[in-house]
């Protein structure tokens, strides 16, 4: 078998639609910030309950929006060292200076009690990312940290699309809400991002910075902006994905359930585990292995079978080459986020993923761990 870490997924009668969509977009000549982008955003803000959504041509764009408009610039931000480097890389690219802080072990998310040694005089603000599609448990305590502290949050959503705490949708717990819909993510556009935000200031901003920093016409510039928009095709492929995106979490989550069946009985594996009342999307699907268990050789031994396994993240954004040149980071300075992503593996999960194929990922796992002690 050939089963890769993650896939996108249209249904067939999605993409005939799709397809008579995008014709019509080229036949129109209305290639951007037409009908379909509008709709999109109308769309994704009533899901997400917000009172804006603006979309932009990534995550990225989306997270520099955000922390131009907070005016970081020279001030400090903080982020948990567990993310993908374009994260922090925005805190930089808007001038911001990055702070790192470790996260909890039995969460992979950002820990409130680092967070809190972390907040200096400088700093202005904190990016909570919530990971492989679980809302960050700590949601609730970090809101109260930054409150206290008139500190901006920002909620890093690339993960966790349609996730919830207690019937509340990521993306509307803090100041902004920043989604990714890269070709890997339970929905995606192919490439493009999304902000949520209930600030009206926020979404203005945020319209005129993702083209080029005008208001109402190219003629007339008022902030010093980029080309960050999404395309109109980009738009219809959100409005197909979002139809289905409730469903898509409920198969990913059928698939969770019959890993965990399995894998509870397997010795060298340990679970997350899902809060009451939260809703998971399984973006994706992590284990910790034993510390006896040789995950290099495990990962090997599931590629020959050939079964791709993921991460989040390994090495952590601190052990990164160009971090460690750039700010001097080293081996020990975030201990938790090291020892466990060291552990930690992810497996295949998507909507297409057959029963046989699941089985075939545990038997070939249970193999290939007794094989990498």
């Amino acid at each position: 078998m050939n089963i890769p870490s993650a896939r996108p997924f249209f249904a067939k009668e999605d993409i005939k639609a799709i397809s008579a969509q995008i014709e019509s977009i080229l036949s129109s000549g209305q290639l951007v910030l037409g009908k379909n982008t509008e709709q999109f955003e109308q769309l994704f803000k009533e899901y997400c309950g917000t009172k804006h959504a603006i979309a932009v041509s990534s995550c990225t764009a989306a997270l520099e929006i955000c922390l131009r408009y907070f005016n970081v610039d020279n001030y400090e931000v903080i982020v948990p060292t567990n993310t993908f480097i374009t994260t922090c890389n925005a805190v930089l690219f808007s001038g911001g200076k990055l702070v790192l802080a470790d996260i909890k072990a039995d969460t992979l998310c950002l820990d409130p009690a680092d967070l809190l040694k972390k907040v200096t005089p400088e700093t202005r603000g904190v990016i909570m990312v919530h990971i492989a599609g679980l809302p960050c448990p700590d949601t609730e305590e970090i809101k109260t940290i930054c409150k206290e502290r008139n500190l901006f949050l920002i909620e890093d959503v690339a993960h966790a699309h349609g996730a919830t705490i207690k019937g509340q949708k990521t993306g509307s717990f803090g100041d902004s809400g920043c989604f990714s819909f890269y070709p890997t993510k339970v929905m995606t556009t192919g490439t493009g991002g999304m902000i949520t935000t209930n600030d009206d200031k926020l979404a203005e901003y945020a319209r005129c910075l993702r083209r080029y920093g005008t208001s109402k016409t190219l003629e007339n510039v008022i902030y010093l902006g980029n080309d960050w928009l999404m395309d109109e095709i980009n738009a219809v492929l959100g409005i197909s994905q979002l139809k289905v995106l409730d469903s898509n979490i409920v198969r990913r989550n059928e698939i969770a359930n019959k890993y965990n069946s399995e894998l509870i009985k397997i010795e060298k594996v340990k679970l997350f585990k899902v809060p009451k009342n939260f809703r998971h999307s399984y973006y994706k699907y992590p284990i910790m292995l034993s510390a006896s268990i040789n995950k290099r050789k495990m990962i090997s031994k599931m590629k020959s079978a050939g079964i791709a396994l993921g991460s989040i993240y390994d090495p952590p954004c601190h052990l990164q080459p160009v971090y460690k040149q750039r700010f001097g980071f080293t081996r020990g300075m975030f201990p938790v986020a090291e020892e466990i992503l060291e552990r930690t593996v992810c497996l295949p999960i998507f909507p297409q993923i057959t029963q046989e194929e699941i089985n075939y990922v545990l038997e070939s796992l249970d193999a290939s761990l007794k094989m990498s002690l």
